[in-house]
């Protein structure tokens, strides 16, 4: 049987949480989840922007930067249609 156990906070500048559990959970495996806001005024395109650039300029082993925005772009474009 799983449970659930939800307790909100702040996320510090240095992005480290420490919680400290009730005495009624037990020991063991958990898993846990992290809920936030974003800002959803360019979002999505900031983080493939952002993953873009965190790519190795290796066109030989794939498409480049330039080709993988462009490609993106299009299949953005065809959405609207």
């Amino acid at each position: 049987m799983q449970t659930y156990y939800e307790i909100e906070t702040e996320i510090p500048l240095n992005h480290q949480l420490s919680i400290r559990l009730p005495d009624n959970i037990p020991a063991g495996r958990a898993k846990v989840t992290v809920i936030y806001e974003v800002n959803e005024t360019g979002g999505n395109q900031m983080q493939m922007a952002s993953f873009l650039n965190t790519l190795p300029d290796n066109p030989a082993a794939g498409l480049s930067r330039d080709e993988i925005q462009a490609f993106v772009d299009q299949e953005r474009n065809n959405w609207d249609d």
